[in-house]
């Protein structure tokens, strides 16, 4: 199995998460994979053998790079004679690529997962995505397809979710929700928050508002909490005591920082979570669409969700490991975030909490 080697681990994970409003177009393309494709009345005994005699697949993902090297892993030890490439990478530089491909008909990549839907609806409508064949796909297992599989052949395969964490030293009475952030006690300085350099921050502070009240955001900057560009920082800070609790942790962070002893903790909210879904498609340009296809099933079966999703949200229920099913997730949505809309909340932002 090989692998991109060039961005790995949980900062990836994150950048990606600040570029899910790119938005991208499309053009044409002479790839026949969908000639090719076994039907998906076929049965999977002939999807599988479709996909070994075409021995290989790429899949392109924004994805966390350990977690989907370790469902590339266990797909190539299911189904021996497949290997499997993956190249991580932004949404932003792979949806580039994806283009490139789709425009030049030289395909490269047979799966892409990205979680900017601001570029995948445009290449839904121009019908650039495979219908999915897989049993799981087509509603034969326990994926729930009528929640999950979009009109133009894409599909949700987990999440990554951010949300509050405390310092269990400095904070032991801990959190339950957004709202303890607002104690009285974690007043000045002891409370991180991020700046929304990105439009899909910009929406987290919107789901905030929304979530928890117009004045939310405002009582949050009254208790004059100190500012990080990222998620990553933020929970380094948390760890070491800079400060007693923060608004926009990732678990998939702080789940290993505990395993080694870090004071740290942290909860889901109530009533569901910010965070990016993760969508999924087979390409029409795919060299190996069958490959593609058997990939994309095995990641939304549960032995695949297992491994592509600690720390974060699944699609399937009572998944060890996971913190929440994808929908409890933020769906975010592009039309309110304009450039216009983004600088007029970033302005605000900025005159709340500088």
């Amino acid at each position: 199995m090989r692998s991109d080697p060039r961005r790995r681990g949980t900062l990836l994970i994150l950048l990606s998460i600040t570029t899910l409003m790119l938005a991208a177009c499309g053009g044409g393309s002479d790839n026949k994979a969908e000639s090719k494709v076994v039907p998906a009345s076929a049965g999977m005994d002939e999807l599988v053998a479709a996909a070994k005699k075409e021995g290989k697949i790429t899949v392109y993902s924004a994805q966390d790079l350990t977690a989907l090297n370790n469902l590339a892993k266990a797909f190539e030890a299911k189904y021996p004679g497949i290997d499997v490439k993956t190249v991580r990478g932004t949404d932003g530089d792979l949806g580039v690529k994806v283009e490139t491909e789709f425009n030049s008909g030289k395909g490269i990549a047979d799966m892409y997962v990205s979680a900017s839907l601001s570029w995948v609806k445009p290449q839904a409508e121009a019908k650039r995505f495979l219908a999915p064949t897989g049993p799981e796909l087509t509603g034969k297992g326990a994926y729930d397809t009528k929640e999950y599989v979009h009109d133009g052949n894409y599909f949700e395969t987990n999440s990554a979710v951010l949300t509050f964490g405390w310092n269990t030293k400095l904070y032991a009475e801990g959190l339950t929700d957004y709202t303890g952030l607002l104690d009285p006690s974690l007043a000045g300085g002891k409370i991180g928050v991020i700046e929304p350099t990105a439009p899909s921050i910009v929406d987290f502070y919107l789901w905030l508002e929304e979530t928890y009240g117009a004045d939310f955001v405002k009582k949050l900057a009254a208790q004059k909490p100190r500012i990080y560009p990222s998620a990553l920082p933020m929970g380094e800070a948390l760890q070491s005591g800079e400060i007693a609790a923060g608004s926009f942790v990732a678990p998939i962070a702080l789940d290993p920082a505990k395993k080694k002893g870090a004071p740290v903790d942290y909860r889901m909210p109530p009533d569901g979570a910010w965070g990016a879904r993760y969508y999924g498609m087979v390409l029409e340009s795919a060299p190996h669409p069958n490959a593609g296809q058997l990939f994309a099933n095995f990641m939304v079966t549960a032995e695949g969700q297992k491994l592509i999703t600690p720390s974060a949200g699944s699609v399937l229920p009572k998944v060890p490991g996971t913190v929440i099913t994808n929908d409890k997730v933020r769906v975010q949505d592009p039309a309110k975030l304009t450039p216009d809309a983004v600088a007029a909340y970033q302005k605000k932002w900025k005159s709340l909490f500088k």
